[in-house]
C-alpha cells in the first residue's frame, strides 16, 4: 500500500516533487503554506520519509520501507530526520529549540544538529512545524541556518500564516502552497479515522469546516452543536429576546471553553452559525438548490416566512452584515460578551421588522 493513500488531495503537490527528484533539482528549503487541517504536516512527513529512503523504486515518493532509513523511520528513530514545532500551549517558538538552551548555546538544537554528518543515510530531512510562531529572536537565530543550509540537508517549514513570517525567512524558502480539502475528502477523512458516530454528522462538519479537518474536529463537539441547534430555533422565531438569547449562548460558551482564547473561537463559531443560518435562508428564498448548502428545518420555517415580506433580501443582507461586523469585533479583541449581546440585541430587532405590519381594524 502506499504511503500516500491514506493522504487526501494535494496530487499536484505530489507531481511536482516527484518531478523535481527525477531531475535532481531539489532545493534546500521548502515552505509549506495553507490553512490549518488541510495535511501540510502529513504531507511533509511522508515526504520526508520517502528522501530518507536508501533503496527507493521506480516512484521516488514511494519508500521501500524495508532498509535501514525506512525501518527506523517508522519507528520514529531516525538520526536523520529531525523534528521541531511550538510546544503545545505556547504562543512563539522558543528559540532553545533552534539554537539550544542558554548554557548550551549553539551545542544542541535544530541547528546544531542538522550540521552533523547524515548517519545512515546520504542525508538529513528536517521538519521546522509552526514557522509562523517564531518570534524575531528565534526567526533571525533560525536565519543563518537557512541562509547556509549544509549540502546534504533539506529543510520543510510549515506555516498556515505566511505573513507572520519574517521577510528575510520567506524569501530563502521555495513556496508550495497549499489549498482547502474538498468537502467529501474531509468527510471521507472523518469517517475513515472514527472521529464520528454516523454519515450525517460527517456531512455536516464537513460542509462548514472549509476544507480543514481541524475545523471539522471542533465542529463536532456535542455541546457546540447543541448550541448551533439553540441559536437556529430562537433565529427561527417570530419574536426572541436578543439579551435573552445572548446571555444563554454565553452560559453554554462557559461550559465549553477552557480559557479565554478558547472562549474567542467558539464564540466565532457562533458568529458563523448566525451567517451560516442566514446565507442559508437567503439561497432557499433565491430558489437555489444546493448540494452544499446544510438543510435545517428552522431555517426552512424562517425562509417561507421571510419570503412574504418586501423587505427580505434587505433583512437577510443586514443580518449577515451585522454578523461579519461582530466577527471583526472579536478579533479586535472586543470581549465576546460584549459583541455577542450587541449583536443578538441588533438581530432581534431586525427580525421584529421581517414581522407582517397588521393593519388598523
Amino acid at each position: 500500500m502506499s504511503i500516500w493513500s491514506s493522504l487526501r488531495g494535494h496530487d499536484e503537490q505530489r507531481d511536482m516533487f516527484r518531478r523535481t527528484i527525477e531531475r535532481r533539482r531539489l532545493s534546500q528549503a521548502y515552505l509549506f503554506v495553507g490553512p490549518a487541517g488541510v495535511g501540510k504536516h502529513q504531507f511533509a512527513r511522508r515526504l520526508a520519509h520517502a528522501l530518507l529512503c536508501l533503496r527507493r523504486g521506480e516512484d521516488p515518493l514511494e519508500p521501500c520501507g524495508q532498509c535501514a532509513g525506512c525501518k527506523p523511520f517508522l519507528a520514529g528513530a531516525n538520526p536523520d530526520f529531525l523534528y521541531v514545532g511550538c510546544p503545545e500551549g505556547k504562543r512563539e517558538f522558543p528559540i532553545a529549540q533552534l539554537v539550544g538552551p542558554e548554557e548550551r548555546r549553539g551545542k544542541e538544537g535544530l541547528c546544531h544538529d542538522i550540521s552533523l554528518a547524515p548517519l545512515p543515510g546520504s542525508r538529513k530531512v528536517a521538519i521546522v512545524d509552526d514557522a509562523d510562531t517564531m518570534n524575531e529572536s528565534s526567526a533571525n537565530a533560525f536565519l543563518k541556518t537557512l541562509e547556509e543550509p549544509p549540502d546534504r540537508a533539506i529543510l520543510l517549514l510549515i506555516a498556515s500564516n505566511l505573513d507572520a513570517l519574517l521577510p528575510t525567512i520567506r524569501s530563502r524558502c521555495q513556496l508550495v502552497r497549499f489549498s482547502p480539502l474538498t468537502t467529501e475528502d474531509v468527510q471521507a477523512l472523518l469517517l475513515e479515522q472514527d472521529l464520528v458516530q454516523s454519515m450525517e454528522d460527517a456531512r455536516f462538519a464537513a460542509e462548514l469546516s472549509e476544507g480543514s479537518l481541524f475545523t471539522a474536529r471542533q465542529l463536532i463537539e456535542p455541546e457546540l452543536r447543541k448550541l448551533r441547534t439553540l441559536l437556529f430555533a430562537q433565529l427561527a422565531k417570530t419574536d426572541f429576546s436578543g439579551l435573552g438569547l445572548s446571555k444563554q449562548l454565553q452560559e453554554g460558551l462557559s461550559e465549553i471553553s477552557s480559557d479565554t482564547a478558547e472562549q474567542r473561537r467558539n464564540g466565532q463559531w457562533l458568529i458563523r452559525f448566525a451567517v451560516e443560518f442566514f446565507r442559508t435562508a437567503l439561497w432557499q428564498l433565491q430558489a437555489v438548490e444546493s448540494s452544499s448548502a446544510p438543510t435545517d428545518p428552522e431555517i426552512a420555517k424562517f425562509a417561507k416566512r421571510l419570503s412574504e415580506q418586501s423587505n427580505a433580501w434587505e433583512l437577510l443582507g443586514a443580518s449577515i452584515d451585522r454578523a461579519v461586523d461582530a466577527s471583526l469585533n472579536i478579533d479586535s479583541n472586543v470581549p465576546v460578551a460584549l459583541s455577542l449581546d450587541s449583536l443578538f440585541d441588533d438581530l432581534a430587532r431586525l427580525s421584529r421588522r421581517s414581522q407582517p405590519t397588521r393593519s388598523p381594524v
